[in-house]
């Protein structure tokens, strides 16, 4: 996006974080003003890592703080969702041994891992060369504000259980990712929450794009990005929310989604395979304030989540720090799922359903 230096507005962070950004102005006629000329203004908003773009509609992020808790229609559509979902749901505790598939048994997991109420298991439809889907809780459905430290914590262990193992039996695939789409507005085509986990040769599109600017920004500063984006905005103080010895929350300077909150493990380990329980602990409770915090305060009810993990048997906590994003998605409607999951919205790697050989042989007739 080329503009001029002069319209774009600086701020300078700590070391070299630069918070960039331009505004520009639109006008219509406007019903909802008896058809006068009014002007809204977009903001255009550089990420200072990996410099892509947003844009923010002030007056859009205005209405939606009238929002803060769920419609009565939510309300009405998730009873019923729920109701007619749990049926026969594959992922609570009375199906899931007998409905979802088992491990092979090189991996040397056994059929399923399983740490207090989680479930972990190959997801049956694999995006990833090694995917796994991990059921969070008993309970067939719990809303954002009922999650609990104690369901995260078991999914945190569960997942580094099968990052371990599956690096064990190959050495090459070293990056791992935590993942949650949560009801279908998300993506999610299963109302019991679930996390997605994957493993692969390589990173994905946003991982690998966060794990080399980092190493180029400490390579040109000395310093660490992520230490100096925390520094950078406590010092500014407007997206700052809070922080703890384990862990930072800030409101992301140029989001990808609605609502959205950066979470920045600021400990020096960015395997999560070094985690002790402790580290597990203090994750889980940092994503359950957070999703507490989007239910309360913005009225999300569905959100997709991505943790951005370093290579398993490395530390690169020189240049980097693991983080995550989380952001909000739209009500539920009826009768409606969506097609944008995690991977998305939240890696930039879109997954489709049929290959393009298959479509050009099915649509060329009818040219």
């Amino acid at each position: 996006m080329n503009k001029t230096n002069e319209e774009i507005q600086v701020t300078k962070g700590i070391g070299n974080v630069r918070f960039e950004k331009f505004s520009r102005n639109a006008k219509i006629r406007s019903p909802l003003e008896k058809f006068e000329v009014v002007e809204q203004q977009i903001e255009f908003r550089k990420d200072p890592l990996i410099r892509h773009w947003s844009r923010i509609n002030k007056l859009r992020a205005e209405r939606v703080k009238q929002a803060s808790t769920p419609s009565e229609n939510f309300e009405s559509n998730l009873q019923s969702l729920v109701e007619n979902s749990g049926k026969k749901c594959f992922f609570c505790p009375e199906n899931v041994t007998k409905s979802t598939p088992k491990f092979v048994e090189e991996l040397g997991l056994g059929e399923r891992i399983t740490v207090g109420d989680f479930n972990l298991f190959p997801n049956l439809f694999v995006f990833s060369e090694y995917h796994a889907v991990g059921t969070l809780g008993n309970e067939h459905f719990t809303p954002l504000s009922e999650f609990t430290s104690k369901i995260w914590q078991e999914a945190i262990e569960g997942s580094i259980k099968f990052f371990q193992a599956v690096h064990n039996y190959d050495k090459t695939v070293k990056y791992p990712s935590i993942n949650f789409n949560f009801l279908p507005p998300s993506a999610s085509s299963i109302i019991h929450p679930h996390i997605q986990i994957i493993q692969d040769i390589k990173a994905t599109k946003l991982t690998e794009k966060l794990l080399q600017k980092s190493q180029q920004y400490t390579k040109e500063s000395k310093s660490n990005y992520w230490l100096d984006l925390i520094a950078s905005e406590k010092k500014l103080g407007e997206r700052f929310i809070t922080e703890n010895e384990f862990m930072t929350w800030l409101a992301t300077y140029s989001p990808f989604g609605k609502n959205e909150l950066t979470g920045i493990v600021t400990i020096p380990k960015t395997d999560i395979t070094t985690f002790t329980k402790e580290d597990s602990r203090d994750l889980a409770v940092g994503i359950t304030k957070a999703l507490k915090a989007l239910y309360y305060a913005r009225g999300a009810t569905s959100v997709n989540m991505a943790l951005y993990l370093g290579p398993i048997g490395e530390d690169k906590s020189d240049d980097y720090r693991i983080n995550l994003k989380i952001v909000s998605r739209p009500d539920l409607l009826p009768n409606y799922t969506g097609d944008i999951g995690f991977m998305e919205l939240l890696h930039s790697e879109p997954i489709a359903a049929a290959n393009p050989e298959s479509i050009a042989e099915t649509v060329r007739e009818y040219f």
